[in-house]
């Protein structure tokens, strides 16, 4: 696979090239932004499932970018579209899928002392042995949140647009968001803003921005990683 490295204005025009992609079948991307928040919401609020909402990402994600490159190649797309294309490449997305719930869980058991570590910074109270751990478990969080979200924002893309093993899209997805950091941050602030959007609006913007963060990541991946011929 060979990675390019882009400008930090390819950031926003990721966002642009995603809309387009919207535009194409807003209905189509809209109801399966629908049918992924609501499976989404089911697996967190299941007792002690929660992590698994991880898995069900990644091989999603996967399944998306499938129906995205029909969509983008014959204009036509639909959830058969998501689930041939998870099903397709289940084994390696599953893969993928198994580091990210090991993130989850690293997260969750460092999550509360990683809160700790925040109020100690901002109220100044590290020094016993208590506000130590809780320093250090908020360094693990960081640490593995970064790392995880790094490794698996194009991983399923690379897997199933360039045939990428589990090993090497992580790999190279990590390292493609560290070589192009100024165009990942530009995204990623992009994005936040639009959450900012989601909320004031109460969710409704969630319809349109949860699938648009979906074929974003597909432009990124090809931008970024351009199909061989």
């Amino acid at each position: 696979m060979h990675m390019r490295a882009v400008a930090a204005r390819q950031g926003s025009q990721w966002i642009a090239e995603g809309w387009t992609l919207f535009q194409l079948r807003p209905a189509t991307w809209v109801l399966l932004g629908v049918i992924d928040l609501l499976l989404t919401a089911v697996l967190y609020e299941l007792p002690y499932a929660s992590d698994l909402t991880a898995v069900f990402t990644v091989l999603w994600t996967g399944g998306m970018i499938c129906a995205i490159e029909r969509c983008r190649t014959t204009g036509t797309a639909g959830l058969a579209d998501v689930v041939r294309g998870i099903r397709t490449n289940f084994q390696p997305l599953f893969a993928a899928a198994v580091f990210g719930l090991l993130i989850a869980i690293v997260c969750d058991l460092t999550g509360d002392r990683a809160l700790s570590a925040l109020q100690l910074l901002a109220f100044g109270g590290a020094g016993n042995s208590h506000s130590v751990v809780a320093l250090i478990a908020g360094a693990i969080y960081l640490t593995a949140a970064v790392i995880g979200t790094m490794a698996l924002w194009l991983a399923p893309a690379l897997i199933v647009l360039n045939g990428a093993t589990p090993a090497d899209a992580l790999r190279a997805s990590f390292a493609a968001t560290w070589r192009n950091g100024s165009a990942a941050l530009v995204y990623g602030l992009i994005v936040a803003g639009l959450m900012v959007a989601c909320v004031l609006t109460l969710g409704v913007a969630l319809l349109v921005v949860a699938p648009l963060v979906y074929l974003s990541t597909y432009a990124a991946s090809r931008d970024m990683f351009p199909l061989e011929r």
